[in-house]
């Protein structure tokens, strides 16, 4: 599950008492992720013109109800307001908004007509906005930061001595560049021969890295951990957590790792620096500049004691601004202007 569901499932929680809720999922379901709250469901179809279809008709019979749509792109958006609702909220959860010349053409299309109807943007971070703004409809959305159960992850917050297990969590996926996670383990492995890497989350790149894994010399000393359900005993356990990828709207394992005291060292994403300010140490550059950012992670390591100080100052400030309960009011809010 990414930010979308797990915000899906909080508002279950939260809201289920007072209002009948309602998950629509546009294509058939994989996982029955909803299953057990307080929360009914409804699919639409595999094929794209079906599950338009179908969806519009859903839009026609709830035309009153509260519509809070979570990244579902201009053609969602559009039928949702043709089809009466009134004021959806569109929700913001990625930054890239087309993977070629000819969606670019027919999505900006649709992204055009949205300007003439009456729309909630919310995007998950200033960044996220920006780039919401800049390439898909130049409306100014509110910013609402993702939401976390901090407790569980407090719980873990301890002040870490010395560097033995480096971390990276998230989907095995392109464009988060776990490859270059497992490079710069293997260039600074020799120098700590305590160190290992524990990479938690799976995806279709899974055989690939650990081929990667078993071609390289420290082999034995990188582990594929798959899907976790403990988080906070992962991150706890963590005395690093690397994270590369190329493009986020947010970065919730980021605040994660930081709620329990883990250092954190990132790629050059702005929304990162967003998260954990913009002199921090954290930061090892942009991906592509593969000198750079090993230059950088060797020049982390040496420094770890300085950047274990500052993640376990992060923490409060973790708290005061990523707690779900602060999110949940911010969403209350607008639902009762409905």
């Amino acid at each position: 599950m990414g930010g979308a569901e797990l915000s899906v499932r909080h508002y279950a929680n939260q809201f289920g008492p007072k209002r009948p809720l309602y998950a629509y999922s546009l294509r058939k379901a994989t996982h029955q992720i909803f299953e057990g709250f307080p929360i009914e469901t409804a699919e639409g179809e595999n094929g794209n013109w079906q599950c338009y279809l179908k969806y519009f008709r859903y839009c026609l019979n709830n035309r009153k109800d509260i519509f809070h749509l979570h990244n579902a792109g201009p053609i969602i958006a559009l039928l949702t307001v043709l089809a009466g609702v009134k004021n959806p909220i569109y929700h913001i959860h990625g930054t890239i908004y087309w993977h070629n010349a000819k969606q670019k053409i027919y999505l900006k299309f649709f992204w055009f007509l949205l300007t003439f109807f009456r729309l909630t943007y919310i995007g998950v971070s200033k960044h996220s906005a920006k780039i919401f703004q800049r390439d898909a409809i130049d409306r100014v959305p509110i910013i609402i930061y993702n939401g976390l159960e901090i407790e569980p992850f407090q719980d873990k917050l301890h002040k870490r001595t010395s560097v033995k297990k480096i971390g990276y969590a998230g989907r095995l996926f392109t464009g988060k560049n776990v490859d270059i996670v497992i490079r710069l383990f293997e260039e600074v492995a020799a120098d700590y021969p305590e160190m290992e890497l524990h990479i938690a989350g799976d995806g279709p790149l899974r055989p690939e890295l650990e081929e990667q894994a078993k071609r390289g010399p420290f082999a034995d000393r990188i582990k594929f951990l798959g899907f976790i359900n403990d988080m906070p005993s992962f991150y706890a356990d963590m005395d690093a957590f690397v994270f590369l990828s190329a493009y986020e709207s947010f970065g919730n394992v980021l605040a994660e790792a930081l709620l329990t005291g883990c250092p954190v060292l990132t790629s050059d994403v702005p929304v990162f620096k967003e998260i954990y300010g913009e002199d921090s140490g954290f930061l090892l550059g942009n991906y592509r500049n593969y000198e750079q950012i090993t230059q950088n992670f060797k020049a982390a390591l040496a420094k770890y004691s300085q950047l274990a100080d500052q993640a376990y100052a992060l923490s409060d400030d973790m708290r005061n601004r990523f707690s779900i309960e602060k999110h949940l009011s911010q969403i209350e809010q607008l639902y009762e202007n409905y």
